[in-house]
């Protein structure tokens, strides 16, 4: 299931609404999700609500204002936290072992809930945020020094991608 298919099972996308996301997914090669943020037809706190109550997982109003740690920051890699839109809040060692607590934006993203799984090294406590507050928590947080290698790599793509056409 996906997060169109979840909110059109709903009811809160009609199936007007799905043809046109399918479109402007084969369009501009993106997930539903993206479709469905990008082209507005609900905003990223009522997605967040709405996806909360149907995944069954805790809403996180304001990711953003978290306090992060380093060593929560270095359970998963910038660029892996920046493109599957999650971020590690922290962790707990309770009598249970040790969990930690990740927000992501779209929780029907199954690939990216394995990955974290398999990268965190502990249990992993689900939670919904939106997807602009996670951002902005990954850019604000994460050390300078962890994103300017990708930066410099994308500027490299770009630079050889460019000189491909000339």
């Amino acid at each position: 299931m996906d997060s169109v298919s979840a909110l059109s099972g709903r009811g809160l996308i009609s199936d007007d609404q799905r043809t046109m996301l399918a479109g402007f997914c084969r369009r501009w090669d993106c997930s539903p999700f993206e479709a469905l943020i990008e082209a507005n037809m609900i905003s990223e706190s009522e997605f967040a609500d709405h996806a909360a109550d149907l995944s069954h997982l805790p809403r996180v109003k304001n990711v953003r204002m978290e306090s992060f740690d380093e060593i929560s920051l270095d359970l998963l890699p910038f660029p892996f936290a920046r493109r599957r839109v999650c971020i590690v809040l922290g962790s707990d060692d309770s009598g249970e072992g040790r969990v930690v607590r990740v927000a992501i934006a779209d929780p029907w993203d199954n690939e990216a809930r394995l990955l974290v799984e398999g990268m965190v090294p502990a249990k992993v406590q689900w939670c919904v945020g939106e997807r602009s507050d996670i951002i902005e928590a990954i850019d604000r947080h994460f050390p300078f020094s962890s994103i300017v290698p990708h930066f410099w790599e994308a500027l490299a793509g770009n630079a050889l991608a460019g000189k491909s056409r000339d």
